[in-house]
């Protein structure tokens, strides 16, 4: 693993229209660049997750894993306004507050462009992939939209434009944030990572497992209320609530028009999660079918899993599955050649 920092200290415009005075970047790189760096995978990562991939897909990078080490280089960079490295959203809002403005909104097309940036100045004129979940996929997208010539292959997994439903719990996180409980927040998006199957199997009716009894007190709780307590408690040691609120926007406004679907070259995979309610499969395959239409080269996969929307991150068995079937043609070009 090779972890760096960069600093770039010329204007970045945001989509918006603003500009950042300076950016920092942190990218961590796994397996070897080759001689000409052609074999270079870009990863992003999804909503708290960093650019440290061994910390949220350990079970999925590494040799002769969905994410080959052997074979290729990973790259992943920590979001712009994430709160792992690169510029945080309180480093963005605190400088906002000094000229008495309101705090930047950054989009995909921001993100994707700055990992531009750090692609030019690491030397790598092309990736052989870019690969992401959930945001990630998103921003995967926007990224094989805006660069159309510098990936072969675009792979997004559980991602699409959010529905109603999922801008209500991004809207429901964010009043939660409002109120300085970001642990509440988390507990609310918990309830879309996962699914009722998942839930049944785990947790049913069972009392709390440290031996509170529902029916006896108000305060004592069932299996599943202890679950997302212990979660909502852990998460708040560990994220900043500026950045969550700033990547749920984010999120918020991703959408690719026909024209930005057009410029799309790389052939392109739309992974679907069969038990996901908050990017449900049929919406994922509804894209594929008008990615197709505007004559992107597609393919919708669906990984079935009874873990819900979080399946990218805990099946790691589909998982590798589903990502060593994509990258195999590599293998089969490197054969030929030889």
């Amino acid at each position: 693993m090779f972890e760096t920092d960069f600093k770039f200290v010329e204007p970045f415009k945001l989509e918006s229209g603003e500009t950042l005075d300076s950016i920092d970047l942190r990218c961590t790189i796994y397996g070897k660049l080759n001689a000409d760096k052609s074999n270079a995978v870009l990863v992003f990562h999804a909503l708290t997750g960093s650019s440290r991939i061994t910390e949220w897909w350990r079970e999925v990078l590494g040799a002769e894993l969905g994410l080959d080490t052997s074979r290729f280089a990973f790259v992943c960079v920590n979001v712009l306004g994430s709160c792992y490295g690169s510029t945080s959203a309180k480093t963005l809002n605190k400088k906002a507050k000094l000229r008495g403005k309101k705090p930047p909104i950054l989009t995909t097309k921001d993100i994707v462009r700055s990992n531009h940036k750090l692609m030019e100045y690491l030397g790598i004129k092309r990736f052989k992939a870019v690969v992401g979940g959930s945001v990630g996929g998103m921003l995967a997208l926007q990224f094989a939209s805006d660069f159309p010539d510098l990936t072969e292959k675009c792979v997004a997994i559980g991602a699409t434009p959010l529905s109603p439903m999922g801008l209500a719990l991004n809207h429901l996180q964010r009043q939660a944030l409002k109120i300085n409980d970001i642990g509440f927040a988390r507990q609310i998006a918990m309830l879309s990572y996962k699914s009722a199957e998942l839930f049944d199997g785990r947790f049913a009716r069972k009392p709390n497992r440290n031996g509170e009894n529902p029916h006896l007190d108000y305060e004592h709780r069932f299996d599943i209320a202890g679950y997302l307590d212990y979660q909502g408690e852990i998460f708040q040691q560990r994220f900043d609530t500026e950045s969550y609120k700033l990547i749920t926007k984010i999120m918020d406004l991703f959408e690719l028009s026909d024209e930005e679907i057009q410029t799309i070259k790389a052939k392109t995979y739309l992974i679907g999660i069969s038990s996901d309610w908050l990017f449900p499969s049929k919406d994922v395959k509804t894209l594929a079918e008008i990615f197709q239409k505007n004559g992107v080269n597609i393919e919708f996969i669906e990984l079935i899993s009874d873990d819900g929307h979080d399946a990218f991150l805990s099946d790691t068995e589909k998982t590798n599955e589903i990502l060593r079937e994509i990258f195999a043609c590599e293998s089969s070009k490197a054969e030929a050649r030889a």
